[in-house]
């Protein structure tokens, strides 16, 4: 192996950049997710504002079809958003810049990857509108303008569902059990669009008590929110047209590793979700196309990071399911940069791979920090990444511990005059890394982990 760790030179690292509590929201607090989030937020605000202006009486006849519109416009964006050919076009779109546009353009662009804000903006602002709804519905009830039970059991049912939704999706709960995330936002999510349906049949049934109403069918169909919902329960339904088992064959690269390969065609800078059990868990991985661009299949990289993933290491099954279509990641908006760094650790080099290998138009050079790597990957897998990089720094941290990955970036970033950085570690590295660099003003890219 070309050890070129013993000519990483030490650097000292610049000052950070604005007064600390500036940096912190800048980077920390208020990063573009959360920037999206409000955006998302605010609009609603707006909305609902104009709504009540336009309306003095709004508090004694108050709009509920808008109330009940919103929420629903809500849900189909926080769907859509999520959609696998959705988040590719915003991807590709993206990638439209040339590398001749300004650095800061570019920069902007590279973050389109926490697009997640947008759904979660919507998802809680739809929580908003549909509380808002079951209030003054509450109020019609308890006044006897409404005298609908069934319609004030499946609401309460509902605006509890989607609570449970904003809650366990908060990133401190999620983190704690990402399990309980999943099987929350999985069943609950499709429970809550079940249950949307009846709300908005239930609901066009009392609109159908005011003279001259139409029938039942047609003062559905005429309510807005009943096309949202249409929208929304075909894109809850469209990946899993797509689901089918994929045939694998399984590479044991050592105990703490296994590579999947299978003879599926595949895109370039693509991930896919694999699952055993289709109705419990599904888990991400960067594909590693073949090198005829994929056209004869591929591969995934899986480390042991769990449960899930020591199990397959330990029994790899000889088929897994997928479902949708693949989907761009985050390191794809290398592509857009003239010379990058690539940082990584352990299976992080899986992804990388995926994508260095298929960007001759990007120089890339590579940090991997890894226990033992020839032992845990194989040569194929080191060799590959010195194809791509002849001096990369493969920094076996059993024989050197680990090393401070910031200072390493740092001076690779400096020493070949890069535009950005990208990082593909564990969450908690993967932070303290970006905020490392981009405080120093560094363009640094990374996962989010925002489902």
């Amino acid at each position: 192996m070309n050890n070129s760790i013993v000519d990483v030179k030490e650097v000292e690292l610049p000052e950070k950049r604005s007064h600390k509590y500036l940096r912190h929201a800048r980077h920390t607090f208020f990063n573009v997710y959360r920037r999206l989030f409000s955006l998302v937020f605010i609009l609603n605000i707006v909305g609902l504002a104009i709504l009540l202006s336009r309306n003095s009486h709004w508090y004694s006849s108050p709009p509920l079809a808008d109330f009940a519109t919103a929420a629903s416009a809500n849900i189909m964006v926080a769907l859509l958003i999520r959609q696998d050919y959705i988040v590719n076009a915003c991807f590709k779109l993206a990638w439209t810049v040339p590398l001749s546009a300004p650095l800061r353009l570019r920069r902007i662009l590279a973050k389109v990857y926490e697009y997640g804000g947008v759904h979660s903006g919507a998802a809680f602002s739809s929580v908003v509108w549909f509380c808002l709804l079951t209030g003054f519905l509450t109020r019609e009830y308890v006044i006897n303008q409404i005298r609908d039970a069934g319609l004030m059991i499946f609401t309460y049912v509902l605006f509890a569902l989607l609570l449970s939704l904003v809650i366990t999706a908060y990133p401190r709960v999620r983190f704690l059990s990402h399990n309980t995330f999943e099987n929350v936002h999985r069943w609950g999510g499709w429970f809550s669009l079940a249950l949307f349906w009846v709300e908005l049949v239930l609901f066009a049934r009392i609109q159908r008590r005011k003279p001259s109403a139409e029938n039942l069918g047609i003062s559905l169909i005429k309510l807005p929110a009943f096309w949202f919902l249409l929208v929304s329960s075909l894109h809850a339904i469209l990946p899993w047209l797509r689901f089918h088992k994929l045939p694998v064959r399984a590479e044991k690269l050592s105990s703490h590793a296994v590579r999947l390969h299978f003879n599926e065609p595949v895109p370039l800078f693509v991930g896919i979700r694999i699952s055993d059990a289709p109705l419990k868990e599904w888990h991400s991985f960067a594909c590693i196309p073949s090198r005829d661009g994929g056209k004869s299949g591929g591969s995934v990289l899986i480390s042991d990071a769990g449960d899930w993933t020591r199990k397959t290491i330990a029994n790899p099954r000889p088929y897994y399911y997928v479902k949708g279509i693949p989907v761009t990641g985050v390191l794809c908006m290398a592509r857009i940069f003239r010379r990058i760094v690539i940082v990584t650790t352990g299976s992080g080099i899986g992804p990388c791979l995926g994508v260095m290998q298929d960007i001759p138009q990007t120089f890339c050079r590579v940090i991997w920090s890894t226990p033992d790597p020839y032992r845990t990957y194989g040569e194929e897998i080191i060799h590959s990444v010195q194809d791509v990089d002849p001096n990369a720094v493969i920094w076996d941290t059993r024989l050197r511990g680990r090393p401070n990955i910031v200072t390493l970036a740092y001076g690779m970033y400096r020493e070949m005059d890069a535009e950005a950085v990208f990082v593909i570690s564990n969450p908690k590295l993967t932070r303290k890394v970006v905020y490392g660099l981009e405080s120093r003003g560094i363009p640094t890219f990374g996962p989010i982990w925002d489902s």
